[in-house]
């Protein structure tokens, strides 16, 4: 297997703006009955995954507000799901001008230019931010139906992301 020069997931990540504020309403240190996930670094891999499979991205804000961070240790012990997540994005990215084989070489090899990591480095921190949107919105900013089953507005909310996001609705 060939050793990339250029590796992701080995730096500490950094929500800023209107995101970080965004993640601060759907996640708070040690506050399990109030917070949508146990760690931020949840939050980001299902980010990711939320606004890759819907394709949908955001750019960074760099409004005043105190910054979210994941440790790059944090980074470190998911590198092998975000390599993942990574593959897959790059497989499911569309490339002008080139055939399926160089993507899924480009996708497995891992990149070998300072311009290939900028690009996908920036591109998942955009679907990242894309799903920060999509996970704010549906968990925070939506009201549930006034007949819901459930008792809080909470479990509500994740009980139709759940079943949005379920496999018989793909």
């Amino acid at each position: 297997m060939i050793m990339a020069e250029y590796e992701f997931f080995r730096r500490e990540y950094k929500f800023q703006g209107k995101h970080a504020r965004m993640v601060s309403e759907m996640w708070t240190v040690n506050d399990y009955e109030h917070t949508y996930f146990k760690r931020l670094l949840d939050l980001y891999i299902l980010a990711a995954v939320i606004g890759i499979r819907i394709e949908r991205k955001a750019k960074p804000d760099r409004s005043p507000f105190e910054a979210r961070t994941i440790f790059g240790e944090q980074m470190s012990h998911a590198k092998e799901e975000l390599d993942f997540i990574m593959q897959m994005m790059i497989l499911l990215e569309p490339e002008k001008e080139e055939n399926h084989e160089k993507q899924i070489e480009r996708a497995f090899r891992g990149v070998e230019t300072k311009e290939e990591f900028e690009k996908y480095n920036e591109m998942f921190e955009q679907y990242v931010l894309g799903g920060v949107e999509e996970l704010y919105e549906r968990l925070v900013v939506h009201k549930p139906d006034v007949d819901t089953e459930y008792q809080d507005d909470k479990t509500a909310n994740l009980m139709e992301l759940l079943e949005r996001f379920s496999p018989k609705n793909m």
